[in-house]
């Protein structure tokens, strides 16, 4: 592990998503990816937008594959010194035409005490639902872990098929909650790492026990060792976090079973540098980890929340750059359950904190494919503030170029605003609106709801 871990790539760009959020959680992101894709064309016309003031279902198409493609129709990556790893548009990419990419996260996670942990469920993310239409007043979900009272289920297919994580993370999960040293951002994080080390193991365990060892290196899934790849940004930290980083792998080490912590670290080496190595996965997830948010329907048809209720971690979309004039945006899906829950297997094809990057505008062949890691509609000082502390880099879009008072980036920043963000009168959105089957959706304030 540690071999691989001092060959990490340092050249590559932070980068993550969100527009605007309210109740968000402490962050995570960066980037790095490849891309997928599968292509939906419609016939573009005037477009009407569509929000939360019109009644009206919106749909992802069902016929999309949530399967990851590498060798991508419309995108593929690229690297430079200065930029690290990027994605290009293979093809001229039409707005509205092109789900750009598709992926599930590698490892996700709730929220620690998020205020909608009973209403989603921890393993598929599928959202309790009723007939009110409202989160607000669904019951909860009702199965659960009576050790540690953390994770909650739609239903006991999800329960038996999250075992596999939660039996290695149930007693750490107890421990922490009595624990006083960590606020609950950083709880979350705590989840999250677990999940990633809990999958290190499992690829471990699956390595050893096939009959072809050589197959698992050669599949196209993505990997522990893929992960390791992306950016630390371990020097640009401070002293400060570094020091909470170290608290919580001295926190794991102490709580985590010691016969699962030796599959991971089999040397004595191993176990000498677990910590260090668990404080370089950290910086992974810090640098490119993704908020997982949801807009939440309220008790009327024109109210709505958008809230951050988890976190994960998108292998191939952290190689997607940021710009604050992106020319693609991220949707994340969701799916409703009926209620009552049943007991039978749930019938549905993948995680629900699945997110969708979708053209927006026009997009020429060998055009850089970006997407926001921020709210644009923030001033171009707090942008730059903003993507400096969280991400370590110096936006060099056309909205940032040249001084705070640059002609030139300032009509580029208004003109993308006049044209693209959502201007709600519900409330103060700033979502991103994207073309979908002659309608303009905002990304925000209008739930995405599979069905």
């Amino acid at each position: 592990m540690e071999d691989l871990l001092t060959s990490l790539n340092t050249t590559s760009i932070a980068s993550d998503i969100s527009n605007t959020t309210t109740n968000t959680v402490s962050s995570v992101k960066n980037i790095d990816t490849i891309t997928n894709s599968t292509t939906s064309t419609t016939t573009t016309t005037t477009p009407t937008i569509i929000n939360s003031e019109n009644d009206k279902d919106i749909l992802i198409p069902a016929l999309l594959s949530s399967e990851l493609i590498s060798n991508s129709k419309n995108s593929m990556i690229k690297q430079s010194k200065e930029k690290g790893r990027y994605v290009v548009a293979k093809q001229d990419i039409k707005s509205g035409e092109s789900i750009v990419f598709r992926e599930e996260p590698y490892v996700v996670c709730m929220n620690y005490k998020d205020p909608y942990e009973r209403k989603i469920c921890h393993h598929c993310f599928g959202l309790s639902s009723t007939t009110s239409k409202s989160m607000t007043t669904t019951p909860d979900f009702t199965l659960h872990c009576d050790t540690c009272n953390i994770v909650w289920y739609c239903s006991n297919h999800c329960q038996l098929n999250d075992l596999i994580y939660h039996k290695h993370e149930c007693f750490t999960y107890k421990r922490m909650q009595s624990s006083s040293q960590f606020d609950t951002s950083c709880k979350t994080s705590i989840k999250l790492l677990l999940k990633l080390i809990i999958k290190q193991y499992l690829e471990i365990k699956d390595q050893s026990l096939s009959l072809n060892p050589s197959s698992s290196i050669e599949s196209k899934e993505v990997r522990f060792k893929d992960i390791l790849t992306l950016e630390t940004n371990l020097n640009k930290f401070s002293t400060q976090r570094i020091t909470e980083f170290r608290m919580i792998s001295k926190f794991i080490e102490k709580t985590m079973d010691k016969e699962f912590l030796k599959v991971i670290c089999p040397t004595n080496k191993e176990v000498i540098e677990f910590q260090n190595n668990l404080i370089k996965l950290m910086c992974i997830l810090e640098c490119n980890s993704h908020d997982i948010s949801f807009t939440i329907p309220q008790s009327t048809k024109s109210s709505y929340e958008y809230f951050s209720i988890g976190i994960g971690l998108y292998y191939h979309s952290s190689m997607f750059n940021h710009s604050c004039t992106p020319n693609i945006c991220k949707v994340i899906e969701s799916k409703q359950h009926p209620q009552p829950i049943s007991t039978e297997k749930v019938q549905y094809s993948g995680n629900f904190a699945t997110h969708s990057m979708i053209a927006i505008k026009d997009i020429k062949k060998d055009e850089e494919i970006s997407f926001n890691y921020i709210q644009v509609t923030l001033s171009k000082v707090d942008r730059l503030k903003k993507l400096e502390s969280s991400y370590h880099f110096q936006c060099k879009c056309p909205s940032c170029i040249g001084d705070v008072n640059n002609k030139a980036s300032i009509k580029s920043h208004s003109q993308f605003i006049e044209k693209h963000i959502c201007k709600s009168k519900t409330g103060n959105c700033s979502g991103i609106l994207f073309p979908l089957n002659d309608n303009l959706i905002c990304n925000i304030c209008r739930p995405i709801i599979l069905k």
